[in-house]
């Protein structure tokens, strides 16, 4: 019998880098943002009761609600791990396999690490630490594409009209 040379790889989980952070972005908003939001909100109401009736109206004012209870709760601390395998945030693994790309932005003086994934949930948006950035983009890149998403033709209409109109 000949004797074979067996490669045996480890294949278990193995820890690369784990952090803190806040489960989401977090901003207060002023009073004439939510003086604006439910004057809209009303005027938009008013239209779509007559266009539709109750049911829009209650949509609308769900959202309202949604935005002022995110707004007035603060978001907790978590930790992501990530390892050998994935992401892991909130006890649940995101597989490197599951990841199509990764990049970084910017949202209300918070960084943050957007992944798009090809099972649901399709995108995942994680609060990170600045200081943390280019150690966990190194760490990625071995496995994932870095690829920022073009600027579209709604993203230069909506930043237009934020600006146009500032709800603040």
């Amino acid at each position: 019998m000949a004797t074979e040379d067996i490669e045996i790889r480890d294949l278990s989980e193995k820890i690369l880098l784990e952090f803190e952070a806040y489960d989401r972005p977090h901003k207060v908003w002023s009073k004439e943002f939510y003086s604006s939001v439910i004057v809209i909100a009303f005027l938009v109401s008013i239209i779509f009761y007559f266009i539709e009736g109750v049911m829009l109206v209650v949509v609308i004012w769900a959202l309202v609600f949604m935005l002022w209870a995110m707004a007035k709760s603060k978001p907790s601390m978590i930790t992501s791990t990530l390892t050998s395998w994935g992401l892991k945030s909130f006890d649940k693994t995101y597989r490197y396999e599951e990841m199509t790309s990764f990049w970084f932005e910017t949202k209300w003086s918070t960084r943050l690490l957007r992944i798009n994934l090809v099972a649901v949930p399709w995108h995942l948006v994680v609060v990170i630490d600045p200081k943390i950035e280019e150690e966990l983009k190194n760490l990625m890149l071995e496995r994932v594409i870095f690829q920022e998403p073009p600027v579209t033709w709604v993203d230069r209409a909506l930043k237009w009209v934020g600006e146009k109109m500032p709800l603040e």
